[in-house]
């Protein structure tokens, strides 16, 4: 069931959205350093969390930090991490896709999997991951992919959310496998 920390959660992760749209309305660099700053605060605060040093009693009640990151980072610093890689290893609309499929689709997905989720396959609902498949071709669709490019893609990005291991977070892996996926597929 959806409850306010959770939804205060997906609210957080949307916000990763501003890396790709940086990127869209600024260029490459301004998005590179938006994202390397953000990356550089995200790593002292969570070097200061892990270490108990910050007393997140303010963000553990309202952005509620998973029991398994309490000794390891959260998602969003391996989002943060995997943006500037992202933007530095691809071409612009691989890079920003990608970016937005993870910003995206992925809080959509655990919030219809909470919401609507019966049917588990790898631990994940299948009705979180038709939605990140969804979501994740819409996005494609944004761009100028040729159909079948963004039918792969969506497909490739959506399996990366769905068999990622637990010690690798996907929000690493996603833009990572998705931006590889695109560039050799338009290649």
């Amino acid at each position: 069931m959806l409850d306010a920390r959770s939804i205060a959660r997906k609210i957080f992760h949307f916000s990763g959205a501003s890396i790709p749209l940086c990127y869209l309305l600024f260029g490459k660099t301004p998005a590179l350093i938006f994202a390397m700053v953000l990356l550089a605060l995200s790593a002292s605060f969570e070097f200061l969390r892990i270490r108990g040093k910050l007393d997140i009693s303010l963000v553990r009640k309202y952005m509620q930090v998973k029991d398994s990151e309490s000794r390891k980072p959260t998602g969003s610093f391996f989002y943060l991490l995997a943006a500037p890689i992202t933007i530095l290893l691809f071409q612009e609309s691989a890079a920003v896709a990608s970016l937005f499929i993870v910003a995206i689709a992925d809080p959509l997905c655990s919030l219809a999997g909470i919401q609507w989720g019966r049917k588990k396959i790898f631990g994940k609902s299948l009705e979180g991951s038709a939605v990140f498949f969804v979501v994740s071709l819409l996005i494609l669709s944004a761009f100028s992919f040729p159909i079948h490019v963004r039918l792969i893609a969506a497909l490739i990005a959506t399996l990366t959310e769905l068999f990622t291991p637990k010690w690798l977070d996907d929000n690493l892996t996603i833009p990572l496998v998705t931006a590889t996926m695109l560039t050799f597929l338009i290649l």
